[in-house]
């Protein structure tokens, strides 16, 4: 079975989307606008949503203003969880957070009990730069992978390029079953966006990159890169 990832022209290339019960890391530079990917793939089915670095209404308000529906999405609050007190405000100092907050994770993880479902987290980069033993990352990256294979669903891990050390990277990559390379470069007076798939396992990789836009959503460009 194949889920879809919410891009027409990019299922229509992967085949009909991605087998279900696989990874994903979406690594990614953040310039070129790699959320939208995760809103588009958010389409593709009932949709767990961890987010880490914004309130979901604020996402809920960018997935609308681009023609998306998140009336699918259900929003797991890691940014409320992590940041703010009881009563709203920031939460100054706390040396018990970074670990607690891997329970907190570790329990919504446990709560999904529904088959090929979709979780998506914006971003894992924010819990592999917390104060806490490397083991106890690992443990995260492996408990997202173990939950997207025993719920035959599909898991997109946003990883943020430069954030931190290679070898950290590699871990993710490494467990993944699909890599999606998603970067920005400059062209002539223009910045191009790119997507490529160095990675996939179950599928053939994709040698080929694909150009991109934003605009009511990923917008694949089909005049080079898909005929």
């Amino acid at each position: 079975m194949k889920i879809s990832t919410g891009i027409l022209l990019l299922d229509k290339r992967l085949g009909g989307g991605i087998p279900s019960g696989s990874t994903v890391c979406v690594y990614a530079n953040p310039v070129s606008m790699p959320e939208v990917f995760l809103y588009q793939f958010a389409s593709g089915g009932y949709t767990f949503y961890f987010t880490t670095s914004r309130l979901p209404k604020y996402i809920m308000e960018d997935m609308e203003s681009l023609g998306i529906d998140p009336g699918n999405v259900e929003f797991v609050d890691v940014f409320s969880k992590y940041y703010l007190s009881e009563s709203g405000g920031f939460i100054i100092e706390d040396q018990y957070r970074d670990r607690d907050i891997f329970d907190f994770v570790d329990s919504q993880l446990s709560k999904i009990d529904m088959r090929n479902p979709v979780i998506i987290f914006d971003n894992l980069s924010f819990f592999l730069n917390l104060n806490v033993p490397m083991g106890l990352k690992e443990w995260l990256v492996n408990k997202i992978y173990a939950t997207t294979k025993n719920l035959e669903g599909i898991s997109y891990c946003y990883l943020i390029k430069g954030s931190h050390p290679k070898e950290i990277d590699n871990i993710v990559i490494n467990i993944s079953d699909v890599v999606f390379d998603i970067d920005s470069e400059k062209s002539g007076d223009k910045m191009v966006n790119r997507l490529g798939i160095p990675k996939m396992r179950r599928m053939k990789p994709i040698d080929e990159t694909f150009r991109y836009y934003i605009s009511d959503g990923v917008q694949i460009d089909t005049s080079r890169d898909i005929a």
